[in-house]
């Protein structure tokens, strides 16, 4: 599970925001066809923690080599944690 927080690089302009934003969503889209991202969504409020991401790969490693090239994270408007996590095999949600 990836903890998705507000980084210390949320100053800039509306044009560039958007562009980050827009570049977030297709890594989204991106890491959900490669089976990579199971859920993905962010909070309603507007606190630190701003979202996270449920996904499916062999360690922690590999979860920060995928989120660390998200154009959001790059660009600092957020900062993530991972923290590993277990379901039940095959445990969809429903």
């Amino acid at each position: 599970m990836v903890l998705l927080k507000k980084g210390p690089v949320r100053n800039q302009d509306t044009a560039l925001a958007a562009k980050i934003q827009r570049g977030h969503m297709d890594n989204i889209n991106r890491l959900s066809a490669a089976g990579k991202l199971v859920v993905a969504g962010p909070f309603e409020n507007d606190e630190t923690l701003r979202g996270i991401f449920i996904m499916d790969c062999k360690d922690s490693l590999e979860v920060v080599s995928l989120v660390d090239k998200d154009p959001a994270v790059v660009s600092g408007r957020l900062i993530f944690e991972v923290k590993p996590w277990w379901t039940v095999k095959n445990c969809m949600f429903k």
